[in-house]
């Protein structure tokens, strides 16, 4: 069972938060606690200071032990002020996730404010760490709390809310004393100090490659890239539109290169550039290497072809938002009524936006036209079996397919492969990967690749539109082939099945959309979509372990894993 499951609301409302004064003002987003069941499955989230007491609740949280260039251990000792174990000696520092927050990036955050520095070739060293502890006060600790290590990099600079004192002491000394006298010392860091002494200690632990190649360098070159590419085609534009403003889209959104450039500007999860990126870290591709601009290139291309897919896919879905804002199609249209143009204001919006995304398939392909041959023809291939996923999902849509086969195809075509195995080997080109190299990365892609999709398949049924940037239940209006769809017509019976039916057809109604959300839910197809998510990570990762790749590689690799299977956006 996966350990980042949407949280169960029933189980929320039953277990968690506790109840807190009708006066007191609402927690802060940013100071909730994960709360969890034993497994380590979320059951929601509730204010930290409220959570804390006599009765606490399981939660999720996490320590962290620094190492400097000598091999020495930072301790601190915290601050008097401090409501639960004053002045006790313990580890660099502890705090807990936010929600939706991974790990390492919460021990990022809070290394930051705590003393002021960042950390290198940061490793989980105990997982699965778990401890109860009861303070002076009556205060419990209850924990789901991995132990992280990592190498120092800055001057220490303690918040002296937070730190009373610090120390830099030898492992074996710090050892020696967490046995000698451990009431000096946090209950959890006794515990994690024999812990890790027993796994080895704690410099045995960091991985002794240099602190993995951040995609953050690749993000920004890629920026960098769309940025000149943008203004290049503004000024192409320029050589063969009409002058003055383009009639009737006018100044607000622009022609269709500052409307690009526009949406460029508007993000995404750039999953694409991430999996193009670590293709080329795992197949030993160097950034500061010649063939870092191949990967850099492909990479725009993928972000650019991307929005030529989101712009038709919303014309062909009739998707009114996307990215939380008026889609393409939607926004002409609006301009096209608000100056009471000539003709259909639908039809010109949805012409103009197929327009729009043809100018951007039409940019990414020029993205490419430098690349290796090798790497252009895997191009082609990539747009060719988008192309074909997106003509599968409309045309079973059409006639109504309700088979797995179908459903699993259409979301490896469309969704999966150009996604994550295809960017994944385009780096693997650039980075000059192995066979086996080359082999693994497929492999990895395609289990990856299905989980992606099917979490896709999961938001559109049940996500926050909130955070997603798309009404939630389109899928369902649209009758997409998902697997979803397919388990639901396997399990729906009397009134719910009849609802199933209407999926797609001009009958189907808003309030079919909460109907089906329930009862496929209560049909177990939510829980048995977790099921397959799960097994699908589990199935990548195990092709890592042993594989040829990098070892920075596979580090970024399993953290890219997790994000995109728990994603929810």
């Amino acid at each position: 069972m996966s350990r980042r499951r949407d949280a169960d609301a029933r189980d929320a409302a039953r277990l968690g938060p506790p109840p807190r004064d009708a006066g007191a003002p609402p927690a802060p987003a940013d100071d909730l606690v994960v709360l969890v069941d034993d497994d380590d499955r979320p059951l929601g989230a509730a204010p930290r200071l409220a959570v804390h007491d006599a009765h606490t609740p399981l939660h999720r949280a996490f320590s962290l032990y620094l190492v400097d260039e000598r091999g020495e251990v930072l301790i601190t000792r915290r601050a008097l002020g401090k409501s639960t174990w004053p002045g006790v000696w313990t580890n660099a520092c502890c705090g807990h996730p936010r929600p939706d927050e991974p790990p390492a990036d919460a021990v990022r955050r809070r290394l930051r404010e705590e003393l002021g520095v960042e950390v290198d070739a940061l490793a989980c060293a105990l997982p699965a760490f778990r401890y109860r502890a009861v303070d002076a006060g009556g205060v419990v600790e209850n924990e789901i709390c991995p132990v992280f290590v990592g190498r120092i990099r800055g001057e220490l600079r303690p918040d002296p809310d937070e730190v009373a004192q610090h120390a830099w002491v030898r492992w074996e000394d710090l050892v020696k004393a967490c046995r000698a006298t451990p009431e000096v010392y946090s209950p959890w860091s006794v515990l994690q100090v024999a812990a890790l002494a027993a796994a080895g200690g704690v410099e045995a632990l960091i991985p002794h490659q240099e602190a993995e190649p951040s995609a953050e360098a690749t993000f920004g070159a890629v920026d960098a890239l769309l940025e000149a590419e943008g203004e290049r085609l503004e000024g192409l534009w320029q050589r063969y539109a009409p002058r003055g403003v383009a009639d009737v889209i006018g100044a607000e959104p622009g022609d269709l290169p500052t409307w690009l450039r526009s949406l460029r500007a508007a993000g995404g999860k750039r999953i694409r550039t991430q999996m193009c990126h670590w293709g080329f870290v795992a197949s030993g591709g160097a950034l500061d290497s010649p063939q870092h601009a191949q990967v850099v290139r492909s990479a725009a291309a993928l972000e650019t072809l991307h929005l030529f897919a989101l712009i038709h896919d919303d014309v062909m879905d009739g998707s009114v938002t996307r990215r939380g804002v008026p889609a393409a199609h939607v926004v002409a249209a609006a301009r096209h009524r608000q100056l009471q143009a000539h003709g259909s204001s639908e039809r010109f919006g949805e012409s103009l936006a197929i327009l729009l995304g043809d100018l951007a398939h039409s940019e990414a392909d020029r993205l490419t036209h430098t690349l290796p041959l090798e790497m252009r023809d895997y191009w082609y291939d990539l747009c060719l079996e988008l192309i074909v996923g997106q003509r599968a999902d409309l045309t079973g849509g059409a006639s109504g397919r309700t088979d797995r086969a179908h459903a699993e195809q259409v979301a490896a075509l469309k969704s999966g492969a150009y996604s994550i195995q295809r960017p994944l080997h385009l780096g693997a080109l650039a980075g000059g990967a192995s066979p086996e190299q080359s082999g693994a990365l497929e492999r990895f892609g395609h289990h990856l690749g299905r989980a992606f999709a099917w979490r896709d398949d999961m938001l559109g049924v049940w996500g926050d539109s909130a955070r997603t940037g798309k009404p939630v239940g389109d899928d369902l209006r649209e009758g997409k082939a998902t697997l979803i769809w397919v388990l639901g017509v396997e399990r729906l019976t009397g009134r719910d099945a009849v609802a199933m039916r209407r999926v797609g057809t001009l009958m189907f109604a808003d309030d079919d959309v909460h109907r089906l959300q329930r009862a496929l839910e209560e049909a177990g197809v939510r829980d048995e979509m977790e099921r397959l998510i799960d097994a699908e990570v589990e199935a990548a990762e195990a092709i890592l372990d042993g594989s040829p790749l990098t070892p920075a590689g596979i580090a970024g690799l399993r953290g890219a894993a997790h994000d995109i299977a728990w994603r929810s956006t």
